[in-house]
């Protein structure tokens, strides 16, 4: 007889013997994932005009405007947070997506940009993900929404390609801080560009993907000239954020050259069958797992009597109680730069960092597009 759990019910050795086991299995991308746009349950659970205040849930969210939407883009925006869902799920990069905290992903559509910026928006971005507030935020203009009498509905211009990105990051939330800040966009990037339609992500697309990211970009304004290589391999998460608030035109540098690298891994690389990507994020996932473990580690510290929580994630606590250790691998600055060499060396599958750049720059080159 068969039993089926979910993989966070899995002990920590369990879940390291599914990694390596995984890490044996071939590469399989599906060729289309989705949801029956007309099967996605969508409750409403609060319209409260007078306070400009909606709320609206599906199985996996709990999203809140300030703006009545018409059903017609309640149930494409239901469908496509869920879909993204079903993506995330389906992709081969080990992502089992759970909620950051409750029962449900949240998020907050806002009519206005200057509602945007007071929840903590950064300029020239498109959408935000805070992970420490367990939340999504994007207003409307990122969608393409417009104000039909009392209601607002799709634009002509409709569109769901921030909202997609930002997802992708609120599905990897506990992935973030372990992913150099290259991966996290360009693993957004990736699943931004991928046809959806009725609530459906044309996935074998994705092989075509460099050439219709090309032309979106052209018809945007042109194509932005990539960041050097080395370069963009070493921008930290927030000095990425701080480009961003500062320097549109370098970001959007930043973020096409996050995107180039991720789309090499993927289906450049080797046998062009992500292989090495894949086995990348399997070996995150394990320090990933042990600081799940960690944290909940913490979370029960809390609770327990006596316990005091200090500034700078400090506690102070009665004798005789043992606190919770961080993984090996992330206790000092030393070991976290250790760590993430090793994971590094994965992707560079016995290369050099030069003949690896080398080979990058010779793959896109034939492809039409000159890195430096």
């Amino acid at each position: 007889e068969r039993t089926r759990l979910p993989v966070g019910e899995l002990t920590v050795r369990d879940r390291a013997y599914l990694e390596e086991w995984k890490e044996r299995q071939p590469v399989v991308m599906p060729d289309q994932v989705g949801v029956d746009g007309n099967k996605v349950p969508v409750e409403i659970v609060s319209e409260d005009e007078a306070n400009e205040k909606f709320i609206y849930r599906t199985p996996h969210f709990e999203f809140t405007t300030d703006g009545k939407l018409t059903q017609n883009l309640l149930r494409d925006v239901a469908r496509n947070f869920e879909a993204t869902y079903e993506l995330l799920k389906a992709l081969p990069w080990g992502i089992d997506p759970a909620p950051e905290d409750g029962d449900r992903f949240r998020a907050l559509l806002v009519r206005s940009r200057d509602r945007y910026y007071s929840e903590g928006g950064v300029k020239n971005s498109g959408g935000i993900y805070f992970g420490s507030r367990k939340l999504f935020i994007i207003p409307f203009d990122s969608l393409g929404i417009e104000r039909l009498g009392k209601s607002y509905t799709k634009a002509s211009d409709y569109r769901s390609g921030t909202l997609v990105h930002e997802l992708t990051h609120q599905m990897m939330h506990n992935w973030l801080p372990l992913l150099p800040a290259w991966v996290v966009e360009g693993t957004a990037e990736y699943t931004n560009i991928l046809p959806l339609r009725g609530g459906v992500f044309r996935v074998s697309a994705a092989r075509s993907g460099l050439r219709e990211y090309i032309a979106f970009l052209k018809s945007r304004g042109g194509v932005p000239e990539p960041i050097p290589l080395e370069q963009i391999l070493t921008v930290s998460g927030d000095q990425w954020s701080a480009t961003l608030d500062h320097d549109a035109e370098t970001s959007h540098r930043m973020y096409f050259t996050a995107f180039l690298l991720v789309n090499y891994f993927m289906h450049m690389d080797g046998a062009g069958d992500g292989r090495v990507f894949v086995n990348y994020l399997p070996a995150v996932n394990k320090v990933r797992h042990k600081l799940d473990t960690y944290q909940e580690a913490v979370a029960a510290l809390r609770r327990l009597p006596g316990v005091e929580e200090l500034p700078g994630g400090r506690f102070r606590f009665p004798s005789g109680i043992i606190p919770p250790t961080p993984p090996e691998e992330l206790a000092t600055p030393e070991a976290r730069a250790a760590f993430e060499k090793s994971t590094m060396d994965i992707l560079l599958n016995g290369r050099t960092p030069e003949v690896l750049m080398n080979e990058i720059r010779s793959a896109y080159r034939r492809a039409g597009v000159k890195l430096l």
